[in-house]
Formats: structure tokens, C-alpha cells, sequence
């Protein structure tokens, strides 16, 4: 009986056929995957990352190249994402991505695309930004993001849990020695390099089925009480009897009656008891908990998101950063969820990346950060917001204080508000340093008079 080869993709500027052995030559051109001319150069940045895969691999491996980067090593979002849809179809095992953005608009775009890989069961190795700055897909909960050390004349590698650049980041030398054109060669250190280092360790491990939480569990030789600091990884998801809670703005797709007929359509379940997460758990699935208690479930095979993970991960943030130096906008009344999620996609859409935040667990399930009630220190809380800010890249922040006064509010974030949304059902009262003005109940109009006084046209047209 033979034994299936793992299948390898390299997604980077191509591999030199002249080097390595290649299995399916990919390249994306115009949106669309087409076979390659092979024109690749024996010193391209892909053809070093699958050297280094080559070398350390111990089982064998097919390796595929999808090239997605010009001579310049650079190239676009839409191009990863059909590169990932390619291998997809074509039953690849394994993704090597030296390679990604820190562009915040870049996440959503590339966040379905690679949580459908994984629920087709392949892994992605990640490489972080050698900047340190949040990284997609590498920061993403679905993908094993790396990064090298920080010492070079460090060996080895490591598993260290970065609360602002992705869950269980792996850290290894990320440098190499390799031979191209026969002739050996000294890679730089770099992040790019330490990627496929992992890469061929997880080949070593690799079985069908395993999964990132395996893997973790696995290569960081201890099994955490949390495996997720947030909910990026959920594709289709069960509200069961919280309908109401849950509207069409959810991260994820919501499937209602379906679940009944054919429950293995979601891969998680959003529930308010406790005492049902064993019982889902045992179904095989994802789990957003979103009840009042801290609990600290624990699953090797699922994910299981609650509040203790917030409060783990603002325990493993141990990074300092220097003061937050972005507006603050506080958000208060009866439609402040309507607004701060609303203005954060109209700021997206003008190119501001707006960081939330909110004390309402619900907020999760929007993608706004939930910061629970049971942290009081306001310096740790500080501390957070201000790496979320730095490594996410943050513009601007909107803070909803609905659940918690302005005094509490103004010391979690250490700085007065530049400005303040009183939102009401009928009208908005927006303050500032320049006035107090009520507006209509619109996003669209509280959102452009905003950004006027962010870029100071308010001022000035105040004083004409």
C-alpha cells in the first residue's frame, strides 16, 4: 500500500523549476490561476522558502508553487485569496505563506477565504510582518502565525502566546543554510525564513484531520485553558434561542431552522447557559459563549470562546506601549451599538481604521473588542487598548461607555474624549472642544461631520 505524499504549496513569487522538483506550477494572472512558464529565477524568495521546507522535511512531500508577487515581491489581497481557492481544489495539505499585510482593510477580505481552508483541513503557516505589526492572515486564529526570534544566535524554536499578533505564535531562528545552483548560501534572519522552518515541522507531524489546535497543543507541549482569544474562526454559527440577541450584523452567517434538519450545516453555536456547551461540545462544535459566568472550558479538538478568554489574553498582554495618540471618541445612549458599529465601517470605507471597544460581551459578535467588567485595574486596561492600537494600527478610537461612567471611562484610556456621541432614537449630540451640536439620526451625517472636525474643518468654519 503506498502512502500519500503530502501535498506543499508554496504561495510566494514562484519556484525555480531548475531547483526543486515541482508538482503543479501555478500562477495568478488577471484573477485567475493559470500554469506557469517557469521563468522563475533560481534566487527567488519562494524558491529559498521551499529549500528550507526540502531540508527539514522528513516525510514526502509534493510541492506546489503558486505565484502570487512581482519581481518586486509585491502583489495584492484578490491575488492571495484566489491562490488559497486554488489550493483548495487542488487537496493541498499544507500552505507555506512567507508572506502577508498589515493593511486592516485587508482582513475581511481574507478572513472567509481562510477559514474555508481550514474547514477543508488544511493548514497555513504565517509569517508575521518583520515590523511586529499585526499580520493577515498570520494574526488570524485559523492560521499558525511565525515569527523569528529576536536573538539571532538563538536556536530552536518556541511557542509564546502574543496577545496583539495572533494565538500561539511560534518562534524560531529564522535563518538558513542553503544550497542554490550548488553553491551554499546564508538566508538573512528574518521572518519570512522562519516560516517555512515551521512549515516543515508541522509536514513531520502531519496527519490527516490534525488541526491548528492540535498542533499547538502539540509543538507548545501544553494544553492552555483557552485555545482562541477571539472569534475570527467561526463560518456559519446556531444562536440557539438567542435569535433576538443576534442580528444581521453578526461576524459570522447565522443558520436558523437548517440546524435542525442537517446540524452539521454550522460549525458553531452561540449560546447564553453554561450548562449546554458539554453537550455541543460533544457534537463537534465551536463554541461562543455568552453567558454572565467566567468559565474556563477547555477543548483540544474545538474552539470555545467566553469571556475568561478576554480576560486571559489581557493577562498574557505584557507588552508597554507609550500613551495612546489617536482621537477618542466616546459613544453613549440608547443606539450606541448601531453607531459604533456603523461608524467603523464608514471610517473603513474613508480609509480610517477606527479600533473598538465596549464593556457588552454582545459586542464580540460584532467584531467590536469586548472588555469585561471583571478587569477593574484601568492600567491594565490601558495597556491593552494602547498595543491593540499600535500593532493593529489604529486611527482612531471609539470607545461605547454604555456600560460604565465617564470617569471610568476617561481613566481606562488615560485621555479626556475628543469628542462625545450621545445617541439618541429621534436626533445625536455630538460635543466637542469647538461646540455642542445635535444632528439627525443618520451614520452618514454624524460620520462626515466627524471626520470635519478631525480634520479641522469645523474649527474653521466656526470662526467665519
Amino acid at each position: 500500500m503506498s502512502i500519500k505524499k503530502i501535498h506543499v504549496c508554496v504561495i510566494d513569487d514562484g519556484i525555480c523549476g531548475d531547483e526543486i522538483n515541482i508538482y503543479k506550477n501555478i500562477q495568478i494572472r488577471n484573477g485567475k490561476a493559470v500554469d506557469s512558464l517557469n521563468i522563475c529565477k533560481n534566487s527567488s524568495h519562494g524558491t529559498g522558502c521551499a529549500k528550507v521546507i526540502i531540508k527539514h522535511a522528513e516525510k514526502e512531500i509534493l510541492i506546489s508553487s503558486v505565484s502570487i508577487l512581482n519581481g518586486q515581491c509585491k502583489g495584492n489581497i484578490q491575488s492571495l485569496c484566489t491562490a488559497l481557492i486554488w489550493c483548495i481544489e487542488n487537496d493541498v495539505d499544507v500552505i507555506n505563506l512567507s508572506l502577508g499585510s498589515v493593511f486592516f482593510k485587508d482582513k475581511g477580505l481574507l478572513l472567509d477565504t481562510v477559514n474555508r481552508c481550514a474547514e477543508n483541513g488544511i493548514i497555513i503557516v504565517g509569517a508575521t510582518s518583520n515590523a511586529g505589526y499585526a499580520t493577515y492572515p498570520a494574526s488570524f486564529t485559523n492560521v499558525l502565525g511565525v515569527r523569528a526570534f529576536e536573538e539571532k544566535e538563538k536556536r530552536g524554536y518556541s511557542e509564546r502566546y502574543d496577545t496583539n499578533l495572533g494565538f500561539g505564535l511560534f518562534e524560531t531562528q529564522g535563518s538558513e543554510k542553503i544550497y542554490i545552483n550548488g553553491i551554499e548560501k546564508i538566508t538573512s534572519w528574518c521572518n519570512s525564513v522562519a516560516a517555512p522552518q515551521i512549515t516543515a515541522k508541522i509536514i513531520n507531524m502531519f496527519k490527516e484531520g490534525i488541526s491548528p489546535i492540535a498542533i499547538r497543543n502539540s509543538l507548545g507541549n501544553k494544553l492552555l485553558k483557552i485555545n482562541c482569544f477571539g472569534i475570527d474562526w467561526a463560518l456559519k454559527a446556531y444562536a440557539q434561542n438567542i435569535h433576538g440577541l443576534v442580528p444581521e450584523w453578526c461576524i459570522c452567517k447565522i443558520v436558523d431552522n437548517e440546524i435542525k434538519t442537517s446540524p452539521d450545516i454550522v460549525d458553531t453555536v452561540i449560546i447564553q447557559k453554561a450548562d449546554s456547551i458539554k453537550r455541543w461540545l460533544e457534537a463537534g462544535k465551536n463554541i461562543i459563549y455568552i453567558g454572565d459566568d467566567v468559565i474556563d472550558y477547555v477543548s483540544s479538538d474545538n474552539y470555545v470562546w467566553t469571556k475568561y478568554n478576554r480576560i486571559q489574553q489581557i493577562y498574557y498582554n505584557q507588552i508597554t506601549q507609550q500613551g495612546i495618540e489617536v482621537p477618542v471618541i466616546f459613544i453613549e445612549g440608547v443606539c450606541a451599538l448601531k453607531y459604533i458599529y456603523g461608524l467603523e465601517k464608514l471610517f473603513r470605507e474613508k480609509d480610517y481604521h477606527a479600533y473598538c471597544i465596549s464593556h457588552n460581551i454582545l459586542y464580540e459578535l460584532y467584531g467590536i473588542t469586548y472588555i469585561p467588567a471583571e478587569i477593574t485595574d484601568a492600567d491594565e486596561i490601558n495597556n491593552f487598548i494602547r498595543n491593540e492600537l499600535y500593532y493593529k494600527q489604529g486611527d482612531i478610537l471609539l470607545y461605547d461607555i454604555s456600560g460604565v461612567d465617564e470617569k471610568s471611562a476617561v481613566k481606562n484610556v488615560k485621555l479626556s474624549p475628543d469628542i462625545i456621541i450621545d445617541t439618541m432614537e429621534k436626533d445625536v449630540t455630538i460635543s466637542s472642544e469647538y461646540e455642542c451640536k445635535t444632528v439627525a439620526n443618520s451614520i452618514e451625517s454624524v460620520g462626515r461631520y466627524i471626520i470635519e472636525l478631525l480634520q479641522g474643518e469645523g474649527r474653521q468654519n466656526d470662526e467665519q
